[in-house]
Formats: C-alpha cells, structure tokens, sequence
C-alpha cells in the first residue's frame, strides 16, 4: 500500500537507501528526504532544461543533479537548509562524477547568490505541522507551517527576482495543502500557470506546476 510521499521517514538506525534514477547512483543519507513519488515527478520534468538552474529543498540532490549530468554546459546550484542534505548532495555530486552542480546551505533564497536562473526547482514540504512541539532536520522536509503552506507561499512570493527573463518555476503542489489556492496566489503575484503532469493516490493527488509570465 502506498503511503503518503512525505510521510515515509527512514528511522537513523536503518541503512541509508540508494536511489538508482536516470543513471545516477544516490546515496541518501540518515536524516535527509528519501525520494519519492513527488521527487521524482520533478526530476521527470525538469532534467532537460538548459542554462542557469537552481533548485530549493535539494535533499539528496536528486533534481539538481539529474539536470546537470544530463546538460554538461548548465550551472546548477542546489540549496537546502540542511546542511547534512547539503554534504548529501555534495556526496552523491562527486561520486556521479558531476562537476557542473554546486550545493550550499540555506533557508529557500536567502543564501542564494545575486545570479539570476532560467529555472528555478522547488519540492517543497507540505504537510501541516499539527501543533508539533519540535522539529528534526528531516522534519523540516516534510512540515511547513500550521496549513502546510508556508514554505510554497514564499516561495511564491520571493521567486521572481531570481529569474531570468523568461525564466520560469517549477512547483511540486499536493491537494493535502489546496492546489487551487497555489494557482490562486500564483495569478495574483502576476504569474501564468500550467499543470504538467497529475499524479493521484488513494491519500492525495500530486502535480508539477510550471509558472512564468507571459
């Protein structure tokens, strides 16, 4: 029975899962976002894209690096706020023999550098945190906000200086946090939106949303 892609979380005692995806051997390490069905629509979609890439909510580094083994020529930068996800992604860069993709801690755009990006990737964490006291690392991979929806909604809010002309978003979105509401804010920051692609589940329905501006 399929589970909820958030909701599966590897205990620290357990050996770290590898992800083989589109060629590439990912290590994952304890205590970072295990890919799944959401991390995958994403990669799906986003691996052919060229130029100036930037992903949010690395992890283990999966889209970034999908992107970048596939287009040599990129720039490819992948943050987390985790900076386990970060030696993460690093990891599974150098053991790929990836060159072209850097990985550096922070909190969605505020340690990005001053570059603007054709694309900008963003898987972010969706489930309603529920009056949870504390929060792990990998917690923050998972739980955003009482709704679900702080991380999305600033990303909505902060993307667009970061691209470039043209450039356009890539959102991951959950019925668990209300795709109609994403759509919603997405019209009123000035952005057009198309579903690329809709996933459904017996718990939810996932799909990949690509913003730009016409």
């Amino acid at each position: 029975m399929l589970k909820n892609p958030k909701s599966v979380i590897y205990p620290m005692d357990e050996p770290s899962p590898t992800i083989n995806f589109m060629g590439l051997r990912l290590d994952v390490f304890n205590d970072v976002y295990v890919p799944r069905e959401d991390s995958f629509l994403l990669a799906k979609h986003t691996n052919k894209l060229e130029g100036n890439i930037l992903e949010l909510g690395t992890g283990c580094g999966i889209s970034a690096l999908a992107n970048a083994s596939r287009n040599p020529s990129n720039y490819v930068l992948g943050v987390d706020i985790s900076q386990r996800a970060v030696n993460n992604a690093n990891y599974n860069a150098k053991h790929n023999r990836i060159s072209n993709a850097t990985f550096v801690r922070s909190d969605l755009f505020s340690k990005v550098p001053k570059v603007r990006f054709d694309a900008v990737l963003f898987n972010p964490p969706y489930l309603p945190e529920e009056g949870r006291a504390s929060k792990s690392m990998l917690d923050l991979a998972l739980y955003s906000g009482k709704d679900g929806r702080a991380a999305t909604d600033r990303f909505l809010e902060e993307v667009s200086p970061h691209l470039l002309p043209g450039g356009r978003a890539f959102l991951i979105q959950s019925s668990v946090t209300d795709i109609p509401k994403t759509l919603e804010k997405a019209h009123s920051l000035g952005f057009s939106a198309e579903i690329l692609e809709e996933q459904s589940f017996f718990f939810e329905k996932l799909c990949l949303l690509e913003l730009f501006r016409e």
